[in-house]
C-alpha cells in the first residue's frame, strides 16, 4: 500500500510518500516539496490573499496528479496555522476541495504538536525530550517523559511570521528591528522552571529551519555523512549561524546550498528562534529529527486512531498510540548470550543495545541479500534512534561479520569518528558472526562463563555448521581476549559428519 501526507504550513507545502510493508511498517520512499507561501500577508490582514490561495491550490493540483501517477492509494491533507488562523478558512477549505478533491483537516495547535511527537519520539533515544517544530506562522513545544506528554505549547513565533513582523526593505534586518525581535521571541517562550525541565532532558527540533541549519553547519564543518536526522548542533555553531545569516544578503542567501532560494527569506529569523530558544531554556546542544507531524499522521491512520476532521485529538490518544510496543522480534537466544558477555564485562550497555539491533537488522531480507558496500548504505541510510556515531559503529560491525577487508576500508575512511572504537567494531563483528550463525541454522544452545564463554549445541532444526562456528568463535576469542569455545551433542555432530560426507 502507498499513503502521501500532504501538510500545508505557513510558508511551504511538502507532501511525503510512504510505502507500508505488509508487516506494517512505513518507510518514506519520495517527496515534494513547494514555497507556497500561504500565510503571505496573513497577519497584517487575517486573510488568506487570493495569490497565496492560487499559489496553493495549483501546488494540491500537482500533488493529486503525482499521486494518481504512481497509484498512491490514500492521501492525508492537513492544513496548519494559516489555515486556522485565517478569517476566511472555510472559504479556502471549500475552493480546495472543489477545485482538488481533496479534502483539508485542519489542526489544532495543540494537535499539530501531538503528532509532531507522535511521529518523532520513537526515532530518537531519549527519556525526556523537549520536542519543538518551527514552522512558517507557528512555533510547537511538546515535553515528553517516558513517552508521556507532560506539557505542549503553540506559539506565534514561526519564521515567516516573524519575518513579516520584522523585516524591512529588501528582506534586511535593522538591528532595533533585530533587537525588537529577539525581545519578542524570549517573551513568549516560557522559563525552564515553568515547563519543569530535569537536568536530563534534550533538545529535539524539526522543521525546515532546523534542516537547512544542520545541513548548513555540515557544509562548513565538511561533515562526512550525508545524513541529518539524529544530526546534533552545539550551541556556539547556532549562534555563530544564526548572526552568519542575518550579515548576508538575500541573493547571497539564494546561493548557499544548504538554504536555498524557497528559504533564504525567512532562515535569520528562523535561526534566531531555535538561538533564542536554547538560550532562554539553557540547552547547549539541538538534536536534528527528520521526523515528526507527517509521520505522525500517517502513524495514526495505519494504526486506525483518531481521523476525522470533527474530532479533536487528546494526548490520551497520542500517549496510546506511543506506548503501544513494537512487534517482538524473534531473538532466540540472542539476549541470553548477550546477558552472559554484559555480566562478565565482556560488552558493556551500549555495545549490548548495538549489538542487539545489529541482529534485528541483519535479519531482513534486504539485509540478508546485500553485499559488504550495500549493505553500509542501507544501514547508514536508515533513521535509527541512536547518534550517527552509534550508527557507523554498527553499521561497520555488521560489514566486518560479513567481510573483513571492506570493514577495515571503512575504518580507514572513517578514522576520525571511529578512531577511538576501532577495536570494538572487531569485538562487536567478531559476536555479529556468531550470533549470525547460530541463528541462521536456528540451534538451539545454551551459554555460560568460566573463565571464557561456553556455547553449547542441544539441538538444530538443520545439520549445525560446526566449523563455520569454531572459526567464528576463534575470531571472537581473540576479540574479547577470553576462550570462547562451541560445544555440540554427540546427536549434533553426527549430523554434522553426515553434512560434511554429503558436501565432499
Amino acid at each position: 500500500m502507498k499513503i502521501a501526507v500532504i501538510d500545508v504550513g505557513f510558508n511551504s507545502l511538502k507532501m511525503v510518500k510512504y510505502r507500508v510493508e505488509p508487516d506494517g511498517s512505513a518507510k518514506s520512499y519520495g517527496q515534494l516539496g513547494m514555497m507556497a507561501k500561504l500565510g503571505e500577508g496573513l497577519e497584517r490582514t487575517g486573510y488568506l490573499g487570493n495569490e497565496p490561495i492560487s499559489r496553493t491550490i495549483d501546488a494540491l493540483r500537482l500533488c493529486r496528479e503525482t499521486a494518481a501517477l504512481e497509484s498512491i492509494d490514500h492521501v492525508l491533507l492537513i492544513g496548519t496555522s494559516p489555515v486556522r488562523e485565517a478569517a476566511n478558512r472555510e472559504e479556502f477549505l471549500k475552493r480546495v476541495q472543489e477545485e482538488t478533491g481533496l479534502k483539508m483537516r485542519v489542526l489544532t495547535g495543540s494537535e499539530e504538536a501531538l503528532y509532531g511527537v507522535l511521529g518523532a519520539l520513537r526515532s530518537v533515544d531519549a527519556s525526556t525530550i523537549l520536542f519543538f517544530d518551527l514552522g512558517g506562522g507557528s512555533l510547537e513545544l511538546t515535553l515528553t517523559e517516558k513517552f508521556r506528554i507532560r506539557r505542549i505549547m503553540s506559539l506565534p513565533i514561526g519564521s515567516l511570521k516573524l519575518t513579516s513582523m520584522y523585516s524591512g526593505k529588501g528582506g534586511r534586518f535593522s538591528r532595533k528591528n533585530r533587537a525588537r525581535m529577539t525581545k519578542y521571541v524570549a517573551q513568549q517562550l516560557p522559563a525552564r522552571r515553568e515547563l519543569g525541565l530535569n537536568k536530563d532532558a534534550i533538545l529535539v527540533g524539526t522543521g525546515g529551519t532546523v534542516r537547512a541549519m544542520a545541513r548548513f553547519d555540515q557544509e562548513i564543518t565538511d561533515y562526512p555523512f550525508d545524513k541529518v536526522h539524529n544530526y546534533s548542533v552545539g550551541f556556539d555553531s547556532v549562534q555563530q549561524m544564526s548572526r552568519e545569516f542575518f550579515k548576508l544578503k538575500l541573493e547571497e542567501l539564494n546561493k548557499v546550498e544548504a538554504i536555498g532560494e524557497g528559504r533564504s527569506e525567512t532562515i535569520a529569523a528562523g535561526a534566531l528562534v531555535v538561538r533564542t530558544l536554547m538560550k532562554e531554556l539553557g540547552f547547549d546542544r539541538l538534536t536534528v529529527s527528520t521526523h515528526g507531524l507527517r509521520d505522525g499522521i500517517l502513524t495514526e491512520f495505519l494504526e486506525g486512531g483518531v481521523s476525522s476532521t470533527n474530532t479533536l485529538v487528546q494526548r490520551e490518544d497520542i500517549e496510546h498510540l506511543l506506548s503501544r510496543p513494537e512487534p517482538p522480534a524473534e531473538l532466540s537466544g540472542d539476549v541470553e548470550l548477550l546477558d552472559c558477555l554484559e555480566r562478565n564485562g565482556l560488552v558493556d550497555e551500549r555495545q549490548k543495545r548495538l549489538l542487539l539491533v545489529a541482529v534485528r537488522r541483519g535479519r531482513s531480507p534486504e539485509c540478508v541479500e546485500a553485499d559488504a558496500d550495500a549493505l553500509f548504505g542501507i544501514l547508514m541510510s536508515e533513521d535509527l534512534p541512536m547518534s550517527h556515531e552509534d550508527q557507523l559503529l554498527l553499521a561497520t560491525a555488521l560489514v566486518r561479520a560479513r567481510r573483513p577487508r571492506t570493514a577495515n576500508w571503512l575504518a580507514r575512511k572513517y578514522d576520525s569518528v571511529l578512531s577511538h572504537d576501532a577495536r570494538v567494531v572487531k569485538k562487536l563483528g567478531a559476536c555479529i558472526r556468531l550470533m549470525e550463525i547460530l541463528n541462521r541454522s536456528k540451534a538451539q544452545f545454551r551459554v555460560a562463563f568460566s573463565g571464557g564463554l561456553r556455547v553449547s549445541i542441544v539441538g538444530s532444526n538443520e545439520p549445525f555448521p560446526l566449523e563455520l562456528a569454531r572459526n567464528a568463535a576463534l575470531a571472537m576469542s581473540a576479540a574479547i581476549k577470553k576462550p570462547v569455545t562451541i560445544f555440540a551433542s554427540a546427536k549434533e555432530r553426527e549430523r554434522h559428519a553426515g553434512l560434511v560426507q554429503v558436501k565432499s
